[in-house]
């Protein structure tokens, strides 16, 4: 895993890491997975990347990524020719 350095408001981490009695790392971290989901879903909102490339954005399953559509209030950007594509392939591996 690569190291990559950033600047951050200290006063706001240590603000979070006293609330989550968490130390400054795990702070971090969480901030930036929670960032991570939040761009991958504004992403997918905007119809700027498919399903399969926000799960991927958001490291999460394809089934975990619809879950977190659905809990952000983000309706599917599916039309009629891609839920008849994807029911065969379910048929053709079924």
């Amino acid at each position: 895993m690569e190291t990559v350095s950033s600047r951050l408001n200290l006063k706001t981490i240590n603000l979070f890491a006293e609330v989550l009695k968490e130390r400054k790392s795990e702070v971090v971290r969480t901030l930036v997975e929670s960032g991570k989901i939040h761009k991958a879903v504004e992403l997918y909102k905007m119809k700027k990347v498919s399903l399969g490339l926000g799960s991927k954005l958001a490291d999460v399953t394809l089934s975990e990524f619809i879950d977190l559509l659905k809990e952000h209030n983000v309706y599917l950007n599916l039309d009629k020719e891609d839920i008849e594509k994807a029911l065969n392939t379910v048929r053709k591996v079924l």
